[in-house]
């Protein structure tokens, strides 16, 4: 008889715990707990002109710079001076952007970097998020660098 007993007692405790962990688990209240990463697509669009003729400069190397080095994105100017550079990253913070001449004087000269400080609040929505980790896409435009001919030598 006691054993009978052990065993109900058992196959009563196994369901109580099964159901409690199967409910436990379920989620009944708004908002749920996600996991996982926001998002937002970005587009840079510039010019790099020279500072003093304000004539484009072809093959300068523009940067997106993050606090992680393997999401560093970079693209050059066309011969129009003209980039556009487009990435995925973290919504809502500020965007590092270089220019920086990599084949000295080809390009009519040798020029200084420069630097670009995009919040985001200065940028525009082209894209809706999808109402959960994505964002949506955002665009500037404007994102233009004046250059100056370097003192330096090659």
């Amino acid at each position: 008889m006691k054993r009978i007993a052990l065993k109900t007692y058992a196959k009563i405790l196994t369901a109580f715990f099964t159901l409690l962990g199967t409910i436990t688990g379920c989620d009944y209240f708004e908002p749920r707990c996600e996991y996982g990463t926001p998002s937002a697509d970005f587009v840079f669009k510039g010019k790099v002109v020279d500072k003093s003729s304000q004539k484009p400069i072809t093959d300068i190397r523009i940067i997106h710079k993050t606090g992680y080095a393997p999401a560093n994105d970079t693209v050059k100017t066309n011969a129009n001076g003209e980039f556009e550079l487009k990435f995925n990253d973290f919504p809502g913070g500020d965007h590092w952007i270089y220019a920086e001449d990599l084949d000295g004087t080809e390009n009519g000269g040798l020029y200084d970097s420069d630097s670009l400080t995009v919040n985001s609040s200065q940028m525009k929505r082209i894209k809706k998020g999808d109402g959960s980790w994505y964002q949506g896409a955002f665009e500037k435009t404007d994102a233009n660098f004046s250059l100056q001919k370097s003192d330096k030598k090659e």
